[in-house]
């Protein structure tokens, strides 16, 4: 049910008294991710409005189906309030579980848009923010690499099919491992393995676009997701990555590691319909490679590169 007056009054009284941020000291209005694949990601409200919604043209995207196009904005004015205002969205908003149209937002506040996606309100200092931006890092990266990792990987994938089939756009997957990884350990040591891992991050991180995704799927194998990429792109793309990872010296306190990886290449369509389908065809695709002897990359729809 709407929030009561009073339950406002105690807001404007709370906000006056204690949130509004000090004028001499840099403390900003933010909406905090608390619940989904973003969870803990942080959207600074700096502008005198701010749009949310599925559309690409919203200042802060949230992929999830059952939020609006354009769900809801957040007015900033001179004094550092903030009011969230519904956009007459299907599923509603919600601050601290009470259905809003327009209300003044307290620090600490929860906001719940279609039943699934909830953000919190709160302002941040420099301290706060540098802290709570480290945490959602460490929630996602990997430890040794530092791309993302697999859990982050798999929610990503997920939001990115469910917009791919929405907006009627390819996406495509590369699962990559690396070739005798396990000699490499053996040989050099595994301090040398992981630093070859880490510089296999890096090279290949320093190949993708920026809205591409890199990740560690596990162990000594990397997915990357690529959006707005078909079959053919992808495959450039896979084969680019391999001929680059053949062609690089790895170096480890002074000796060079010859590294070698295989691809499985897949894209959105047909039977491979969903994250978990097209995880399970890269990975096959990517058992194919190995099978027909390592250094190469495989599709389905696409002869066997030999390698030179």
């Amino acid at each position: 049910m709407p929030m009561d007056e009073n339950n406002q009054t105690l807001c404007n009284f709370a906000f006056r008294s204690d949130d509004a941020p000090p004028r001499k000291e840099t403390r900003r209005a933010f909406l905090i991710v608390m619940s989904g694949s973003r969870a803990g990601e942080m959207y600074p409200l700096q502008k005198p409005e701010v749009t949310v919604g599925r559309a690409p043209g919203c200042d802060i995207v949230l992929d999830d189906p059952s939020i609006s196009r354009v769900h809801a904005r957040f007015l900033l004015d001179a004094e550092g309030k903030v009011t969230v205002v519904d956009n007459r969205s299907t599923n509603g908003t919600y601050v601290d579980g009470a259905s809003v149209v327009t209300l003044p937002l307290c620090d600490g506040q929860r906001i719940e848009f279609g039943g699934t996606t909830i953000l919190k309100f709160s302002y941040q200092d420099t301290i706060e923010e540098e802290f709570q931006r480290g945490l959602f890092e460490n929630a996602i990266r990997d430890g040794l690499t530092q791309v993302y990792n697999r859990r982050y990987f798999m929610e990503r994938l997920a939001a990115d099919v469910s917009h791919a089939i929405r907006h009627v756009v390819p996406l495509s997957l590369l699962m990559l491992d690396l070739d005798h990884f396990k000699k490499v350990n053996d040989t050099y040591g595994h301090p040398a393995g992981d630093s070859v891992l880490r510089q296999l991050s890096l090279l290949i991180g320093n190949t993708l676009r920026e809205e591409d995704i890199l990740a560690r799927y596990g162990g000594e194998e990397f997915v990357m997701i690529l959006r707005d990429t078909d079959a053919a792109r992808a495959e450039v793309l896979a084969e680019r990555v391999r001929r680059l990872i053949e062609r690089t010296p790895f170096r480890h306190e002074g000796k060079i590691i010859e590294v070698t990886v295989s691809v499985g290449v897949t894209t959105l369509g047909g039977a491979v319909d969903s994250a978990e389908a097209m995880v399970r065809e890269a990975d096959r695709l990517l058992y194919d490679a190995k099978h027909c002897g390592r250094n190469r990359i495989r599709s389905a729809d696409m002869p066997l590169l030999e390698t030179s």
